[in-house]
Parts: structure tokens; C-alpha cells; sequence
């Protein structure tokens, strides 16, 4: 790594013609002490000049972090600051953060009116980054085939919104059919739609080793708690595991098996658990692709604690292809189809078909560097096998569809700690009005891992 700073360095000394130099703001010139700059910093927060020439000189003592900062804000006064753009990508480097500079140098090299001379320098460094990551990426097989488990813990806290807490369905009144005669009974207050504000809380812990006889094995332990002071029974306490072992080599087809759990405690007093096993087989690309896809089949016991005759035992297809490109640029397509065959006779609906579609992507927002947007989306469709009531629309067949969609900020606060600003919003139709729903939230967030 700190060879690969010099040749940044270097690049940035020879590509161009001359350093950044501070304008000529009162109390905004550069100074050869970092400190002087340091308290001149109050009053020149809107000097694009002043903050690239700090950023380079805190480089130059190797302190990434602040570096980055204040180079990040140059190029938000002035994007086509270049020697600011190297300087970034420098900073970048140095805080370890490969995949954004990486990213900030591609899009250098997008530029028409790059500099020839410092282009070839910024291709030479691109290069250096690449095996820079590969280097890192052996070490990790090298320590994991020494039988050592490597480890990510991951804690994050939000707050937000939701407009309809408890997911109560979206009407005041329901109307049943009794002897042939319809009548319209209304709600109580309690099975309306009321929304509020809520905190959540996750904790996960990451577990992964790569065995000597080429099979790697993963291990995810997640606990969840929501809490609402505006509606208590819409908090909640989740708990999952899942441990999976799969083997595949790159361009070459594998397979995988994994086990899950799941509990759910509800404030409102629902208790849910769940057991699943899958297995199939994965592909991944070669080295120059970071792509994977698998297929298989799965299986999943459901059990409505307090109340057993929604209980149901799943089985279905599912399919995942994902792709992470150097640039940073992640996406995902998950498809799944099944039934969940219900376990008691008496049970609404009686066995039900599902299926959903999910695509997600990441696009990070290189002009910026360590920014970026997730956007989530999900299209469920549930039909049951007969009628779910006969007192509800004549014993019409309940069919239901879901559409949830979340768009997400995320900032890079620091190695490791990120910042997040989101948007969710949540349509549900349905052929049964009692089932029909509709509720948006907004959160915001601090990630921390390590």
C-alpha cells in the first residue's frame, strides 16, 4: 500500500503542471503549515483552492481521513478540480477504501479532456489498484485456508416514520354476508391504520472460513428490536441464524446447502418461528468477473405459535444472480415460486401458491466518492387454493399483491461507519378488501462494522 501511494503521488507531481494553489480570499492562502491552514479553516469552507491545497498537504503527512474530508468538499465547489480528483483518489487509497478510488479514477479517465501524459499515469495506477485488491483478496483465502473462521460484526440504529405501524388494512368498514344478506359492520379504532414514529436497532455478526479442501463455509447470526412510543403493540424482537457450506471454483459449477432459523416475538402478541433447508448449485465467474448464480430448492416449516392453524409447511424454487463491478456498481435479481401447504384443514384459504421477484442495485455516486444509492425492490403474488371465508365477498378466493420498494443514501462517514437516509413505501392489493393496504416511511441511520 505505501508503495502505491508514491506512485499516486508521483503521478499527481509529474501529470500536472502545477499544484493546487489557494485563491486569493483574505485569510485563504496557502501556507507550508498544515496547522496554520487547519485554523484558517473556519472562515475558507468555501475555497474549492484552499481546501484541495490542505487536502494535499494532509496527504503528503499521511492522514487520509481528514484528507479525504476536505478534498471531498473541494469537489463539491468545483468538480473539475483534476489535481483534487487524484489528490481524492490518493486519500481514498490511503483509508483503505480501494473500491471508491478505484471508481473516482475511472471516471478520470472518462474525462475527454484528460491531460494524455496523465492519463497513461492514472491507467498505471488503476492497474496498481486492481492488484493492490487481489493481494488483498489472496491474503483473505491464504489466512481462511489456515482453518481460521474470518470475522465481520455489524451494528446499525435508525429512527423514522412508518404511516401505518401495525400494517392494518386500508378501510373503516367490513362488509360480510350472512344468511344471504350483506351487512356493513365498522372497524373498531384499534384495527385501523395508524402511523407514528419508531427506532430499530440490528446487530449481525458474520462468520466465514475457507477449507482446505476448497469448500468454504458461512455462518450469519442477526437479532432485530423495533420499538414504537407512539403504538407499543408495533414493536417487535426478531432473531435469525443461517449456516451454509458451498464449493465452487471460478467459472466452473458448484453446489451449496445451507440451514436458517428464525423467531419473531411481536408486541401485539404474535409468536412465529421458522426452519428452513436449501441446497443447489452455484456458479461464479473467473477472476476478472465478480458475478454469481445459483439455483435450487427449498424447504421451510412455519409455525404460528399463537396461532397454529396458519401454520404451513413451504416448498418451492428459487434463483439469485448477482454481479459486483470493479467500479463499484452492485445488482441483483432474485426470482423464488412455491406453495406453503397448510398443516391443519380448517385453515383459511387452505394451501396457497407464491412467488416474487426482487431486484436491488447499488450505484455508487463516484463525482463524490464515498456515496452512493441503494434502491430494493420487490413484486410478491399469493393465491390460495379455495375460498377464504364465507362470510367475506361469498367466500371469494383471497389473491394478494405486494409491492415494496426502499430507496437509500448512503454516506461513508469513515472506514467502516456510514450514514444512511432512506425512503420505503409498501402497496398492497388484493382480491379481498379486508387484505388490501398501503403505508410509506422515512428513516435515517448510522451503520457501524468492523
Amino acid at each position: 500500500m505505501p508503495m502505491l501511494l508514491w506512485l499516486l503521488l508521483a503521478a499527481l507531481l509529474v501529470g500536472l503542471s502545477a499544484p493546487a494553489q489557494a485563491q486569493d480570499a483574505p485569510g485563504c492562502a496557502a501556507d507550508p503549515s498544515v496547522d496554520r491552514m487547519l485554523a484558517a479553516l473556519p472562515r475558507c469552507q468555501k475555497d474549492a483552492m484552499f481546501l484541495a491545497t490542505l487536502g494535499q498537504r494532509l496527504n503528503a503527512q499521511g492522514r487520509y481521513l481528514e484528507a479525504a474530508d476536505h478534498l471531498e468538499r473541494a469537489l463539491m465547489l468545483d468538480a473539475n478540480l483534476k489535481d483534487a480528483q487524484l489528490s481524492y483518489a490518493i486519500a481514498l487509497t490511503g483509508s483503505g477504501d480501494i473500491t471508491s478510488a478505484a471508481a473516482l479514477l475511472e471516471q478520470m479517465l472518462s474525462d475527454p479532456a484528460m491531460p494524455a501524459t496523465l492519463r497513461a499515469l492514472i491507467q498505471q495506477q488503476k492497474a496498481a489498484l486492481a492488484d493492490v485488491a487481489a493481494a488483498s483478496r489472496f491474503a483473505s483465502i491464504a489466512a481462511s485456508s489456515a482453518n481460521a473462521w474470518q470475522s465481520r460484526f455489524t451494528l446499525a440504529a435508525r429512527v423514522g416514520y412508518d404511516s401505518n405501524l401495525m400494517g392494518s388494512p386500508n378501510l373503516g368498514s367490513l362488509a360480510l354476508t350472512l344468511s344471504g344478506q350483506t351487512l356493513v359492520l365498522a372497524l373498531d379504532e384499534s384495527y385501523l391504520a395508524r402511523g407514528g414514529s419508531y427506532t430499530r436497532a440490528d446487530a449481525q455478526l458474520d462468520l466465514h472460513r475457507n477449507a482446505p479442501d476448497g469448500s468454504r463455509w458461512d455462518a450469519v447470526a442477526s437479532l432485530r428490536s423495533r420499538y414504537s412510543p407512539t403504538l407499543a403493540e408495533a414493536g417487535s424482537t426478531q432473531a435469525d441464524l443461517l449456516l451454509e457450506r458451498s464449493q465452487s471454483q471460478p467459472g466452473a459449477l458448484g453446489s451449496y446447502f445451507n440451514a436458517s432459523a428464525s423467531a419473531l416475538e411481536s408486541r401485539a402478541g404474535m409468536h412465529y418461528s421458522a426452519a428452513s433447508l436449501g441446497a443447489g448449485a452455484v456458479w461464479r465467474g473467473g477472476a476478472e468477473s465478480a458475478c454469481q448464480a445459483r439455483a435450487g430448492a427449498e424447504w421451510q416449516a412455519r409455525n404460528y405459535l399463537t396461532n397454529p392453524v396458519l401454520s404451513g409447511r413451504y416448498s418451492g424454487l428459487a434463483g439469485y444472480w448477482s454481479c459486483q463491478q470493479p467500479t463499484g456498481l452492485q445488482w441483483l435479481l432474485g426470482l423464488k415460486t412455491g406453495r406453503d401447504a397448510a398443516q391443519d384443514p380448517a385453515r383459511p384459504g387452505g394451501d396457497q401458491s407464491q412467488s416474487s421477484v426482487r431486484l436491488a442495485g447499488f450505484m455508487p455516486l463516484a463525482a463524490l466518492g464515498r456515496r452512493g444509492l441503494l434502491l430494493d425492490f420487490e413484486q410478491s403474488q399469493q393465491t390460495d387454493a379455495s375460498g377464504y371465508s364465507p362470510i367475506i365477498d361469498d367466500g371469494g378466493i383471497r389473491s394478494v399483491s405486494r409491492r415494496a420498494a426502499r430507496l437509500e443514501y448512503q454516506q461513508t462517514l469513515a472506514v467502516g461507519a456510514q450514514w444512511l437516509l432512506g425512503l420505503e413505501r409498501v402497496a398492497q392489493s388484493s382480491s379481498l378488501t379486508l387484505f388490501q393496504q398501503d403505508n410509506w416511511g422515512a428513516y435515517s441511520g448510522l451503520r457501524v462494522s468492523w
